[in-house]
């Protein structure tokens, strides 16, 4: 059995390298045809190179929209050409739906991480529903807007979870604070939020002796931050980790972080955590327009309110050093981020979603 998958960015990647896995679990005799990061090349039978990820807003995407549209016809010509017996959508809905607009009538299509369609372009359900077979959600809300429009869905929990090591040793206390810095996978995101993030530690550093640890997802991101560090001295003593984000979060008395999926890794690790987005002004003056959220952090959404502090766009440094201060003397916004982060792992349910996700897949497979 052939089964293709299909991802974009960095978390899309990862949940489909665990799918994937998953989906071996099943049967023996399957064969991948996969698109996306390094996660799913290495467990791809067939590898499709996909689209160019870490553009981050409108105007990054517009500006490769060429290679974009080669990496379109890149992907439906190896579909075309191997016949998969189904398709796995995993997030990057732009990409996607264009796909499946293609292949929906024809080749059963799964959509894993849907569009946030409760969020903008609404108007997306309708390709859904018309191209296809089932949308798998990660958020229980997600269900009802799905059902409502007669698109059948299924949640198993949040796949996060399945990203967790709880092998990893937990630290111990430290004399000295760290503060773990998570500025993103995207070279974009880096560029606009280090220099942030080491503003803030320089202020932090001027009042308490403070470490810093830096998460890098990647050699190229490490090289990117090398520099912005030589630009931006943080007065405070720096530390790179390259690699999976998770030896930052389980030594860091707080995380800043930039506003994705990590968030939620960073609350299953029990770490207090203020979260940042920023872009350019005409990406946010778009997005401001376009998109109808109160709140950005997964966290929060998940939470249904604003429990970890978000800063988009603009930065109150005085207020968010104090933030800081407050989380790492232990006081009213540690304990009731603690409070939330321990409500929100029963929530967020399974440990093993993506071998429940692909057990659905096996089933739907048998239906036919």
């Amino acid at each position: 059995m052939k089964i293709a998958v299909i991802a974009g960015e960095k978390s899309g990647d990862n949940y489909g390298a665990y799918l994937i896995d998953a989906l071996r679990r099943q049967r023996t005799d399957i064969s991948i045809l996969g698109t996306g990061g390094e996660s799913i090349r290495e467990k791809s039978d067939i590898f499709i190179e996909g689209m160019p990820s870490g553009q981050m807003g409108f105007s990054g995407v517009v500006s490769r929209l060429p290679l974009f549209y080669r990496a379109f016809n890149r992907v439906k010509d190896a579909i075309e050409r191997e016949k998969p017996s189904f398709i796995v959508f995993i997030d990057n809905p732009g990409f996607n739906l264009k796909l499946a607009g293609v292949f929906g009538r024809h080749i059963p299509c799964f959509y894993y991480i849907p569009p946030k369609v409760w969020a903008h372009n609404y108007q997306r359900v309708k390709t859904i529903k018309k191209n296809i077979r089932a949308v798998i959600a990660i958020f229980p809300f997600e269900r009802e807007i799905y059902e409502r429009e007669g698109i059948p869905v299924v949640w198993f929990g949040h796949p996060v979870q399945d990203l967790i090591n709880k092998d990893i040793p937990q630290k111990e206390a430290q004399t000295t604070p760290v503060m773990g810095l998570l500025p993103g996978s995207r070279e974009e995101e880096v560029k606009y939020l280090l220099p942030v993030f080491l503003r803030l530690a320089r202020k932090v550093s001027a009042a308490r002796r403070v470490k810093v640890a830096l998460s890098a997802s990647d050699k190229d991101i490490r090289k990117t931050e090398e520099a912005i560090l030589n630009k931006y001295p943080s007065g405070a003593e720096i530390e790179i980790r390259e690699g999976n984000p998770h030896n930052v979060i389980t030594e860091s008395s707080i995380v800043l972080a930039a506003s994705g999926t990590v968030n939620l890794e960073v609350a299953l690790f029990k770490r207090p955590l203020l979260v940042f987005y920023k872009t350019t002004a005409l990406n946010y003056l778009l997005a401001r327009l376009m998109v109808k959220l109160e709140m950005v952090s997964p966290v929060n959404l998940l939470a249904g309110e604003r429990v970890v502090p978000e800063y988009i766009q603009r930065f109150p440094y005085s207020k968010i050093a104090g933030d800081i201060t407050e989380i790492l003397d232990k006081g009213r916004l540690y304990q009731r981020e603690m409070a939330v982060f321990t409500r929100l792992e029963s929530d967020i349910r399974s440990s093993n979603v993506s071998a429940a996700v692909a057990a659905f897949l096996m089933q739907e497979t048998k239906k036919r």
